[in-house]
């Protein structure tokens, strides 16, 4: 699988408090997303502590099993949140750190996504699929049948996520399984506030390259507003037909 992970301020932030990582091991394929969560202390810290701590756990455990991903994820996201959780009590400048996750795990037959949050992975193949659901207050609105999904993109709380590493001594993270037939792309809310998946998939396959990809997809939320963090990790099967130039 070829890989490429893309991150960029945006317009209206001074710090960049997104993490991200793209790496292949034994030619299975880790992508990870993390957002600081913005308004809370050191959020930066918190994203780069997650994805670091996510990143050791998955290599240490596919040297010894290749099989459960999703035994794999899940406890190296616990490992993370506690990590945050014992950083943030022991330095009172941390108190109040938080952050989301994305994170997959990717083979040549399967992908697995695990998600705390509402960054997001996305699925485009001949059309654009949302693989996971946000965490968050106003999708649970959705879903008790109290706004539409057209209400639910303009609330004014709709970036309030129901959870998130470092706020709680536990987290559940959903998990989602699918074939990677295309292109796998994961990203922060900087990416999918501003961009719509219409205009998603038009930008995944109208480019030769990831890089190319990741490029235009950051330079469009930009485009249209860049209001927050942007981050981009994009994964696609080497065996997949090569892109229209």
């Amino acid at each position: 699988m070829n890989t490429y992970a893309q991150t960029d301020v945006g317009k209206t932030r001074d710090v960049n408090e997104d993490a991200v990582l793209a790496t292949v091991v034994d030619d299975v394929a880790l992508l990870i997303v993390a957002d600081g969560m913005g308004g809370h202390a050191a959020g930066d810290v918190a994203s780069e502590m997650a994805v670091g701590q996510i990143e050791d756990e998955v290599l240490d455990g596919l040297n010894s099993d290749h099989a459960d991903y999703e035994r794999l994820l899940g406890s190296a996201i616990t490992a993370a949140n506690r990590r945050i959780c014992d950083a943030a009590a022991a330095d009172t400048s941390l108190s109040g750190m938080g952050t989301t996750v994305v994170a997959a795990l990717i083979d040549e037959t399967s992908a697995l996504v695990a998600t705390v949050g509402d960054s997001r992975c996305y699925h485009i193949d001949d059309e654009l699929t949302q693989v996971t659901t946000d965490q968050s207050l106003v999708q649970e609105l959705v879903e008790a049948g109290e706004i539409t999904q057209a209400e639910a993109r303009e609330h004014p709380q709709r970036n309030v996520v129901s959870q998130a590493l470092g706020t709680t001594e536990d987290v559940s993270p959903d998990f989602y399984r699918f074939t990677p037939t295309g292109v796998v792309l994961l990203c922060s809310d900087g990416l999918s506030e501003e961009v719509k998946p219409s205009a998603l998939q038009q930008l995944v396959t109208a480019h030769s390259s990831l890089s190319a990809t990741a490029d235009a997809l950051i330079n469009r939320a930009n485009e249209n507003g860049g209001s927050d963090n942007i981050s981009v990790v994009l994964g696609k099967s080497v065996a997949d037909p090569p892109e229209r130039e």
